[in-house]
C-alpha cells in the first residue's frame, strides 16, 4: 500500500508502525514565509491497497520546523524550533483522534531524543538564547512520566559554540545501559575572558545519566596529540564510540583509541 502526507520528515524517527497503523510526523513549509509553516502528526491505515489518513493533529510549532521526533508506544515526542524549543507530547492512543497532551518550552532545541526508560528521555542538541540564537552543544534529561506536563530535570551545556554529529546522525550517540553512560562526539569553542585566549575541544564527552542523580560528567576522550596542530595526524573529530568488554573505543579519521 502507499499514501501521502503533506510536508517533509526530519529523519527515520519521524515514522512509527504500531498495531498496523503508520504514525508519521511532518513539517509543512508551503512557502519561504515561516508564518505558513506548521507541523502535524498523522496516522495512516491500509485500506484496499492504499494508506488512508484516519487521524491527524496539527498546530505543532506554527512558524517552526521539526528538529527531533521519538514515538514511544502511544506517545509521540516532537521537538520544533525557530526561537524556543517546544517539546510536544502527542497522544495517539486513539489513532483516529491524536491530540496534544502537553508541551514544554525551553531555549535551544534537542536534535535527537533517546529513551532510557519508560519515563525519561535524553535530548542531545544545542543551547540557545531567548532570542533564538543557537549556542553550544547541550545534553538534557526530560521526565515524561506525565505526558501532560513534561519537565526538563537536568541540563549541561558545553562551550560557547559547537557542533555534534548526533544532530544529524543518531549512530554517533552511545548510551551504555549497564553503567548509565552516555557518550557522544562534540567540537566546541569558547573564549576565556580572564586570559583572553580561545579554548577549543575535539573529541567525545561521557556523562552518567541517572533519573534521580541527574547528569554528571565522567570524562572526555580526544584523538588530538598536538594542541598546536590538532590536525597533525588527520581529522581528530570523533565519529563513533562503542563498548567492548571493559573498554570504550572511539573512532575518528585519524585512528582508533581504547579508553578505560
Amino acid at each position: 500500500a502507499s499514501g501521502e502526507v503533506k510536508g517533509r520528515m526530519v529523519n527515520q524517527w519521524a515514522m512509527s508502525e504500531h498495531l498496523g497503523d503508520l504514525r508519521i510526523a511532518t513539517t509543512d513549509q508551503p512557502s519561504w514565509d515561516n508564518t505558513t509553516w506548521e507541523s502535524f502528526v498523522t496516522v495512516l491505515r491500509e485500506q484496499d491497497g492504499e494508506l488512508v489518513q484516519i487521524g491527524q493533529v496539527g498546530g505543532l510549532g506554527k512558524g517552526e520546523e521539526i528538529k527531533a521526533v521519538r514515538f514511544i508506544r502511544n506517545i509521540a515526542y516532537v521537538v520544533t524550533f525557530r526561537q524556543t524549543d517546544p517539546l510536544y507530547a502527542v497522544d495517539v492512543t486513539d489513532p483516529a483522534a491524536p491530540a496534544i497532551a502537553g508541551e514544554l518550552k525551553i531555549n535551544g532545541y534537542s536534535a535527537y531524543l533517546h529513551p532510557i526508560d519508560d519515563d525519561h528521555l535524553i535530548g542531545v542538541g544545542f543551547d540557545g538564547t531567548p532570542e533564538g540564537q543557537v549556542l553550544g552543544v547541550q545534553i538534557s534529561l526530560f521526565d515524561v512520566s506525565d505526558p501532560q506536563s513534561p519537565v526538563r530535570t537536568h541540563q549541561h551545556a558545553l562551550g560557547d559554540f559547537g557542533s555534534t554529529e548526533v544532530a544529524f546522525d543518531h549512530r554517533a550517540f552511545l548510551y551504555w545501559q549497564p553503567t548509565e553512560l552516555a557518550v557522544f562526539p562534540v567540537q566546541w569553542w569558547g573564549w576565556d575572558e580572564v586570559n583572553m585566549t580561545e579554548d577549543f575541544f575535539y573529541g567525545a564527552v561521557g556523562y552518567s545519566v541517572d533519573p534521580q542523580e541527574g547528569i554528571g560528567e565522567v570524562g572526555t576522550v580526544t584523538h588530538v596529540t598536538d594542541e598546536l596542530d590538532p590536525w597533525k595526524n588527520g581529522d581528530p573529530s570523533l565519529r563513533r564510540s562503542l563498548v567492548i568488554g571493559e573498554h570504550l573505543y572511539t573512532v575518528s579519521d585519524s585512528g582508533l583509541k581504547a579508553s578505560s
